[in-house]
């Protein structure tokens, strides 16, 4: 089976990069987008608000030739389609022009007599080209053109060139939105970096630890697995050996006055004999060829068996999985260690451990009905001996990738959650 969590830890950093790279190319090219529509937009906007006027110029240019020409037909049309392209080009102004660019006071009132005078200008302008009103002389029109259509172009030409500033303070203004977000893309961009690179330190710095400890522990294991070895091989056969010799004395000299000595000698061997095993049993670290679920439950009845105290162990979903070594060994340790400190520090006379697998994650519960002891608080208490252990705990749930929590209940006992990632189970 594909080991989920391992792969969302390994690849959950790079995928949060992408994410954010995407994002903000995305961001940029929407600015980038909006910024060169806007620029259009304001272009085309200039060069119709200019060609207003170039159109009327051109207007009045054919209107003048059509008049000096004497009125000839074919120049008729070219006025006629000046008349009607320059009359689109003000009803572009009045619709749409005026009312997004034309907002400054000074020229609020400005559009609406323009566009009165084109409308007067028109009228005039068709008179020239109808042949229904050749009654008007060619004076009086000659002098229409140089009068009246003069005026009229000296609005306008205002009006352009309002127009034409205005536009340009437009452009100016979005240049400079434009390079504001730039920057804050920039400063963005730079501050993710740098968070970036000091995450990337300090997660490789945490699994640099992290692998350090774990190695300490192995490193400690064995030394565990060598001295059980040394004690076995060399203390514990010695004082096999001199009980032997005292329980020879003893049956040498019956009825002596130095046998009860003897005999009290042989007991005292007998008792630390037995302490010897008790120790060299609790150090030496557990058979992992052995599943988990068999392993505590013999460390759950020999406990029993020791402290006289009753032990309640339960274990849910352990057949469906192998767990490593590695884990196997830490959650054995774990147990081993807060059943010690319950035997020790608590008046407890039954302790539940549970274990349940639960994906993605293996959960192990400790818990007693003594008067309890914070576990917290010990550990800030420690001096480094009388609660070493404790830090141990924490140290295997840290390099075990797991969480802790801790409920101190006033004479109700102690409970302690511990939570595993699945990524130390194989199937």
């Amino acid at each position: 089976m594909i080991n989920l969590r391992r792969f969302y830890k390994e690849k959950q950093l790079y995928i949060i990069v992408v994410i954010a790279v995407v994002l903000l190319f995305c961001f940029v090219g929407y600015i980038a987008t909006s910024f060169f529509n806007m620029m259009q937009d304001n272009m085309v906007r200039r060069v119709e608000s200019s060609s207003i006027y170039e159109q009327w110029l051109l207007t009045k240019s054919a209107a003048e030739i059509f008049l000096t020409s004497g009125k000839q037909p074919e120049l008729k049309t070219n006025v006629n389609m000046n008349i009607k392209a320059l009359d689109k080009s003000f009803a572009v102004l009045e619709g749409e022009t005026a009312q997004v660019f034309l907002g400054d006071d000074e020229f609020k009132d400005k559009v609406p007599s323009l566009l009165q005078s084109w409308n007067f200008v028109k009228y005039y302008l068709l008179e020239i080209v109808s042949n229904e009103n050749s009654y008007r002389n060619f004076e009086t029109q000659i002098f229409w053109l140089s009068n009246d259509a003069n005026r009229f172009s000296s609005d306008l030409k205002e009006l352009s060139s309002f127009m034409d500033r205005y536009h340009r303070r437009q452009l100016n203004m979005l240049w400079k939105v434009f390079l504001g977000l730039i920057f804050l893309y920039l400063s963005f961009t730079a501050i993710f970096i740098f968070l970036f690179n000091r995450f990337s330190k300090t997660h490789r710095a945490e699994q640099e630890y992290k692998q350090l400890l774990a190695e300490s522990m192995e490193s400690r294991e064995i030394e565990k697995q060598n001295m059980v070895l040394e004690i076995h091989d060399t203390v514990i056969q010695d004082m096999v050996y001199s009980k032997m010799l005292c329980m020879d004395l003893v049956n040498q000299y019956k009825g002596d006055r130095g046998q009860e000595q003897i005999m009290a000698l042989t007991n005292k061997l007998a008792g630390a004999l037995q302490q010897m095993r008790d120790i060299s049993y609790g150090i030496r670290p557990p058979e992992l060829e052995k599943n988990l679920d068999e392993i505590v439950s013999n460390y759950v009845k020999n406990w029993e068996i020791k402290t006289g105290k009753k032990a309640e162990y339960s274990a849910i979903g352990l057949e469906s999985v192998k767990v490593k070594n590695s884990l196997k060994l830490n959650i054995y340790r774990i147990i081993q260690e807060l059943m010690t400190n319950i035997e020790k520090h608590s008046d407890a006379t039954v302790v539940k451990i549970n274990i349940i697998i639960s994906w993605p994650s293996l959960l192990l519960k400790v818990s007693d009905n003594g008067g309890g002891f914070n576990l917290e608080q010990a550990l800030e208490k420690s001096d480094g001996k009388s609660h070493s252990g404790l830090r141990g705990v924490m140290e295997r749930v840290k390099i075990s990738k797991g969480t802790i929590k801790i409920k101190f209940l006033q004479e109700r006992g102690t409970v302690v959650n511990i939570t595993f990632p699945l990524e130390d189970i194989d199937d």
